[in-house]
């Protein structure tokens, strides 16, 4: 063999190991690309898991105030009709005592 065909034979060599190294590098690169977007979206997941608990627990106390709300309302409707029954029966006492004076 003459020292053309060895420097061949090592200049393939080297650049089948080289093509081989850049080839492996991109796949690895798009393999770490790839994990890293699953990553990515494993903690958007995360994050909208915790939004939706944060968003039942503002239903649950929502739902709660209403019903504060509404027990105040049938509460004071209840006060309301006592103080307007009180009234009534003032009136008609106050009528009843200037009806027996004349």
């Amino acid at each position: 063999m003459d020292y053309t065909s060895i420097t061949i034979a090592l200049l393939a060599a080297v650049f089948s190991g080289m093509g081989t190294a850049v080839v492996a590098g991109l796949k690895e690169a798009k393999r770490e690309k790839i994990r890293q977007t699953e990553r990515e979206q494993d903690h958007l997941k995360m994050e909208i898991k915790d939004l939706k608990i944060a968003l039942f627990q503002l239903e649950k106390e929502l739902t709660d105030w209403k019903d504060k709300y509404y027990n105040s309302i049938q509460e004071l409707i209840q006060v309301k009709s006592e103080l307007e029954n009180a009234l009534v029966q003032l009136n008609i006492i106050e009528f009843k005592e200037v009806d027996s004076e004349f």
